[in-house]
This record gives structure tokens, C-alpha cells and sequence, in this order.
């Protein structure tokens, strides 16, 4: 992991604990990442995760939504 990466990672944890009760899943796919303060429980809710095509990407935009 890269430092930035580290960072993001860092904050997602934060973000998750105090806003979340702890809730963080992060999905790697063949062409995209996704990220999300919630457990996706159908296939519908993965669609409404942040995306990007790198982790530092997606995690960017789970930070601001």
C-alpha cells in the first residue's frame, strides 16, 4: 500500500467507527473497487456503494458522499 493509501484507509476506519458503529465493506472487482458504511445485503445495494476504478479512488468518494 502507498502512504495515500494508508491515509484513506485511516480515515475510512474513523469514519466507520464514529459515524457507523464500526460498519466499513470494501469490495475489489475484476474492473472496479466499491466501498460503503453498510453491509450490502442484495445485489441492488452494491450498485449504490461509492465506485472507482482504484481503491484510493472509490475510498475518496465514500469519504464525501
Amino acid at each position: 500500500m502507498t502512504e495515500q493509501e494508508i491515509e484513506l484507509w485511516k480515515q475510512l476506519r474513523k469514519v466507520a467507527d464514529d459515524k457507523h458503529d464500526g460498519h466499513l465493506t470494501i469490495m475489489k472487482f475484476t474492473t472496479n473497487w466499491r466501498i460503503a458504511f453498510f453491509t450490502p445485503v442484495e445485489r441492488e445495494q452494491v450498485g449504490e456503494m461509492a465506485v472507482g476504478s482504484s481503491f484510493a479512488e472509490a475510498a475518496r468518494k465514500a469519504l464525501i458522499e
